[in-house]
């Protein structure tokens, strides 16, 4: 068995002065190299940018007349070329793609197989380029060139097999010749493994491919919408108007015959495949005398003759025929999507002019369903609501997409603590509680905490015109501010579990004002679950909801704590100047490093060491019953000393009561819990009673 030589690469391009072929090997580095590189003119930038123009018009356009040969190495004969060697290597070009994006999507998909030997950005900035690395089951490749292309072609087919099953995005089939190349291309960061597993193909098995014919229409269709994607189209549409009127020689017949213009302009959109409603709102855009019903009446019947498939199902009852044209009709004219959060449908035009989702109240439904029955869609508003409502609607969690969309992003500066710092104050522990409960919100949107939630809540403490609500509502970015709440109603429990699972963060305001009822029992409890099992209105079985919200708190009191066994819940942090509020945090940058710190295994919760110091701190923050004030006045917790003595919380309770000269609310049940978590208290359990070691001060 031969090892297998080193890659090869053959670059191969005419001259333009002398018609001679020029012909050069390149070893797999020198490839990389060459592709990676742009200069000053920026010749790739520019060609990509003015690609769709030429496309639009129908033209066909090459960036250089340079190939670079993959799947085997070729020496020069004469005036043309010849076989040298096999290098193992099957070029599969992955076409059609919407954008840049796209293209470095697929290349990242790529990149999780081991045998990818390297990928890249087509020339076009539209395609992937992707060297699949091939051997025989024995690790050897074949000399010849008979057998070099007997044995490619299978590989071409098993690699092709193998990709197009694991991609988001089809691969362009090709006939697989050991001519397979690809025009040079700029890339500034290829990727190579120089160490790919090749897949092994075994000769006695015969593949087959199943024909892939995506419709024209696809790539422009995943164009995001955004100023990018708008200038994308509009470059497109207005070569498009440019060829119209050329064709027709007359370059103001959309005034002398607006209707023949439109028509023609409509057709050409229809057939270069831009979307029915970004062709009609490029065209109001130009031309805003037109009037928009008229424009959209003659760009639907223009689309709908072109494409010969909008309401022509024959085979279709009425029934049938409706819903389907309803169906049709409102995936042209919206982009809906269900917030499984807010659990409500919303909506946007479906052009990339329009970038906002709105929610989809009734007033727009019957906006709908009026559009519908004006195109003689003959439907009910229970049809479109039904349709609004189904599995045919996306899932959209808001929360994933933000956090996909900074993940991996972090610049390295601290933002967390940095956003800290605008809170004055004198805790010394403040930036870095606030860095862990940062953590810890984003963990809790992540779902990564188990069985607990995020059981810690700042509470902002100072005087009004603090900032410290303006503070609270900053933590969100606009993405999801529609997860602020500062409106938690403890009378409906049924409210407050709908709350914590469809709102991100809940500011309670004006801590202090909370019953020591709802502090101590049910407050405590509801900071720790991890999710609220309930059964839905109109629902007859019980679901499970996981809970989104974390908490934070504002108060103009500092004696705001009840619960001495509860105060490990709350940071209390008294603010000693108003908080910096006069910028906005940078949200992408601020939860990247926030995510990267939860992802790389960093303790997002609080431990036993710092439960003490936020129990050492929260002392200060107690709200004190009269009896407890008197108790530090008349009584200490001792050590066995000679004026110590023991005395249950009932006795205690009595003698305080006789120097208040009055009775207080406080039970005795509640004063001896009060003991109990008092610094330096002993105690001892007997049948009758708890009893606790102090020594009279008087």
């Amino acid at each position: 068995m031969k090892n297998q030589k080193d890659i090869t690469f053959t670059s191969i391009r005419l001259d333009g002065k002398n018609k001679q072929l020029k012909l050069r090997h390149l070893s797999a580095e020198a490839m990389l190299s060459l592709i990676s590189r742009e200069n000053k003119r920026m010749p790739f930038a520019k060609f990509r940018e003015n690609l769709p123009t030429y496309q639009s018009l129908g033209g066909r356009m090459e960036f250089t007349a340079q190939r670079i040969y993959v799947p085997a190495s070729f020496k020069k004969d004469g005036d043309g070329k010849r076989y040298e060697r096999y290098n193992g290597l099957v070029l599969l070009n992955v076409g059609g793609l919407a954008s840049m994006e796209e293209a470095e999507w697929v290349k990242r998909l790529a990149q999780m197989q081991p045998s990818t030997y390297a990928a890249f950005v087509g020339s076009t900035g539209r395609s992937c380029k992707l060297l699949v690395k091939v051997s025989g089951t024995d690790g050897s490749l074949p000399q010849s060139e008979r057998d070099a292309q007997e044995f490619h072609r299978m590989a071409y087919y098993l690699a092709y097999s193998t990709y197009n099953g694991t991609l988001n995005f089809p691969i362009m089939r090709v006939d697989p010749t050991l001519e397979q190349n690809f025009v040079r291309t700029y890339d500034p960061k290829p990727y190579i493994n120089a160490e790919a597993v090749p897949l092994k193909l075994d000769k006695g098995v015969q593949l087959q491919i199943e024909e892939n014919k995506p419709s024209a229409s696809q790539p422009l269709e995943r164009i995001e919408p955004g100023l990018d994607g708008y200038l994308e189209f509009e470059r497109r549409f207005i070569a498009l108007t440019m060829k119209v009127l050329a064709k027709e020689g007359s370059f103001t017949l959309y005034k002398s015959n607006p209707e023949r213009f439109f028509t023609l302009l409509a057709k050409e959109c229809c057939l270069t495949g831009l979307p029915q409603e970004e062709a009609i709102c490029h065209v109001m855009n130009h031309f805003p005398d037109a009037g928009e019903e008229r424009i959209r009446l003659i760009f639907e019947g223009s689309y709908q003759l072109t494409n010969a498939s909008f309401g022509t199902h024959e085979a279709l009852n009425q029934t049938q025929g409706n819903a389907l044209k309803l169906r049709q009709y409102m995936k042209q004219r919206y982009v809906l999507r269900h917030n499984v959060i807010q659990d409500t449908t919303e909506y946007r035009l479906n052009n990339t002019w329009d970038t906002q989702f709105r929610l989809l109240d009734d007033r727009m439904m019957g906006k709908m369903v009026e559009e519908a029955r004006l195109r003689g869609i003959n439907v009910w508003d229970k049809d479109v609501r039904r349709f609004v409502n189904s599995a045919d609607v996306e899932n959209f969690n808001p929360v994933e997409a933000f956090l996909h969309s900074v993940r991996g992003t972090w610049d390295g500066r601290d933002r967390i603590r940095e956003l800290a710092d605008t809170v004055k104050t004198k805790n010394p522990h403040w930036r870095e509680w606030f860095y862990r409960w940062l953590l810890s919100m984003t963990a809790q949107w992540l779902g990564v905490m188990g069985s607990y939630g995020n059981s810690v809540a700042p509470i902002l403490i100072g005087r009004q015109g603090f900032r410290k609500s303006t503070f609270c509502r900053n933590l969100l970015p606009d993405e999801l501010q529609f997860g602020y709440t500062d409106q938690l109603d403890f009378s409906s429990k049924k409210e407050v579990d709908r709350t914590i699972c469809q709102f991100l963060l809940v500011n309670l305001d004006e801590f202090d004002q909370l019953n020591r009822h709802n502090q101590d029992g049910y407050l405590k409890n509801l900071l720790q679950r991890a999710d609220i099992r309930t059964r839905k209105p109109y629902k007859t079985q019980v679901s499970q909801m996981r809970r989104y919200a974390s908490f934070i708190g504002t108060s103009n009191q500092s004696d705001l704590l009840t619960d001495p066994t509860g105060s490990r819940r709350y940071l209390c942090i008294e603010l000693t100047a108003p908080i910096n509020t006069d910028s906005r945090p940078n949200y992408r940058q601020l939860y990247a490093q926030a995510l990267q710190a939860v992802e790389s295994g960093e303790r997002y919760w609080f431990d036993d060491s710092d439960v003490e110091l936020i129990m050492q701190s929260n002392r200060e923050f107690m709200h004190l019953d009269a009896s407890e004030m008197l108790f530090h006045d008349y009584f200490s917790p001792a050590q066995e000393e000679e004026s110590a003595e023991w005395i249950s919380a009932s006795a205690l309770l009595e003698e305080l009561r006789h120097h208040a000269g009055s009775s207080t609310s406080m039970s005795a049940v509640s004063f001896g819990r009060y003991l109990r978590h008092l610094p330096g208290m002993r105690q001892k359990r007997t049948a009758q009673a708890n009893f606790y070691l102090i020594k009279r001060l008087k």
